[in-house]
């Protein structure tokens, strides 16, 4: 390679228009990520210098606060002031950036791209990402000569009828250098059906000039799906939860009906783990060897079972902790919750965790009893051993003593037999 210094571009300037939500398409939640977090995954094993994210005035303040709040710090922020294509936002993005290198450059609408597929790419001084489609509508076209040299790329609004029925399309995800895309950049006009500055015109450019190479996915067309419209995002969405499923049965984990189970992306499920059908599992849930969970249950973020764990029909979990034999299973919910190991949560009991203001935590001790119907109002702790009798309300900073039984509304000690 002539300079291995590699900088990544995200082209993420447009104005969403086609979404019809009033906000970014970059921050649609995409299976428990913002869309734009998956590009940003795709990328984080690439050796690189630098992380530059193209926006547009209209949704720069939410995505910025975004930014600032995931704490993606290193991707510093380009505004292409008008959008006049993307050949305009590159060069708005190289004024900031080094004379020398090489640009990885990516669309902000592509969430399935995979990092193994940037790696390849990035082996080469210059290279393009293409993609053979059954349906190419709407997508530039890849233009080839007899002896299958690039010759041209071809947008869908300047193709002719016999261009049209080409398959390889242009994927937007381009490996050039920085200083020949600059000198081709310069001679690029917007003289074209949309009268936008193109990259495709100035990259072909630099991969004729240099030798570039081509990438080709043949078979996996999808990881080059743009989201333009929320009709694609659905698309997006079922095929990522496909990846993310069939991930999670290739590693050992039991799912029964993988068509009504939802898992988003950063969950942590280990083998022999259970999954009934219609579950939803969100984002940051940890689920260990052998715990069960469903049918019907929500998994929400915070949420660790832990070996042999169970949840049931109908239970919601939110940062609850499920030590090993812990079984919740029918009709709860259990947020902010620790609960110890062996302890039984009886059908339909509530941790009542929100005052109105904030939010509390209970402690449910090893082998503890949780009868049917119980309320837990937190701050609360059940020791060890202890029961709640059916319907109970144990009101909040009452703790449970270890072996003790409480019953009653507000709950009190049950009475203890005389000999």
């Amino acid at each position: 390679m002539a300079d291995s210094s590699l900088h990544v571009l995200i082209l993420a300037g447009g104005e969403s228009t086609r979404i019809r939500t009033g906000g970014p398409k970059a921050l649609l939640p995409l299976c428990g990520r913002p869309l734009l977090e998956h590009i940003f995954a795709a990328t984080e094993d690439l050796a690189t210098s630098a992380k530059t994210l193209v926006l547009g005035p209209r949704h720069r303040e939410p995505i910025e606060a975004w930014l600032e709040k995931a704490g993606h710090r290193d991707w510093q922020v380009v505004i292409q002031e008008v959008a006049r294509g993307t050949g305009d936002a590159v060069r708005c993005a190289l004024e900031v950036l080094p004379e020398d290198g090489r640009l990885l450059i990516l669309c902000g609408d592509t969430p399935l791209l995979e990092g193994e597929t940037l790696q390849l790419l990035t082996e080469h001084d210059n290279a393009m990402l293409t993609a053979l489609v059954e349906d190419p509508t709407g997508l530039g076209r890849i233009m080839r000569g007899a002896e299958g040299e690039l010759q041209a790329i071809v947008e869908e609004a300047d193709a002719d009828d016999e261009q049209k029925q080409i398959q390889e399309i242009n994927s937007g995800v381009f490996v050039l250098e920085m200083g020949p895309l600059r000198e081709a950049l310069a001679g690029v006009n917007s003289d074209n059906a949309q009268g936008e500055i193109y990259l495709t015109d100035a990259a072909v450019q630099v991969l004729q000039s240099r030798g570039g190479a081509t990438v080709c996915l043949e078979d996996d067309g999808e990881q080059v799906f743009g989201v333009n419209d929320l009709a694609q995002f659905a698309t997006a969405s079922l095929l990522l939860r496909e990846r993310i499923l069939q991930g999670h049965l290739a590693s050992g984990v039991v799912i029964d009906d993988p068509a009504s189970t939802y898992i988003e992306a950063g969950v942590a499920i280990a083998p022999s783990a259970h999954l009934m059908p219609f579950c939803v599992i969100r984002r940051g849930v940890e689920i260990g060897p052998g715990a069960v969970v469903g049918p019907f249950a929500h998994l929400r973020p915070g949420t660790v079972l832990e070996q042999n764990a169970a949840v049931g029909n109908f239970v919601e979990t939110k940062n609850a902790h499920l030590a090993e034999g812990a079984k919740s299973k029918h009709l709860t919910y259990l947020g902010d919750v620790r609960v110890g190991a062996h302890a039984n949560i009886g059908c339909g009991t509530i941790t009542a965790n929100y005052d109105g203001k904030h939010k509390h935590q209970t402690v449910i001790g090893e082998r503890a009893f949780i009868g049917s119907g119980s309320v837990l109002v937190a701050p609360v702790t059940i020791g060890d051993g202890a029961t709640t009798g059916a319907g109970s309300v144990v009101t909040a900073k009452h703790d449970v003593a270890p072996g003790s039984t409480v019953i009653g509304v507000p709950a009190k000690p049950f009475p203890q037999s005389r000999s």
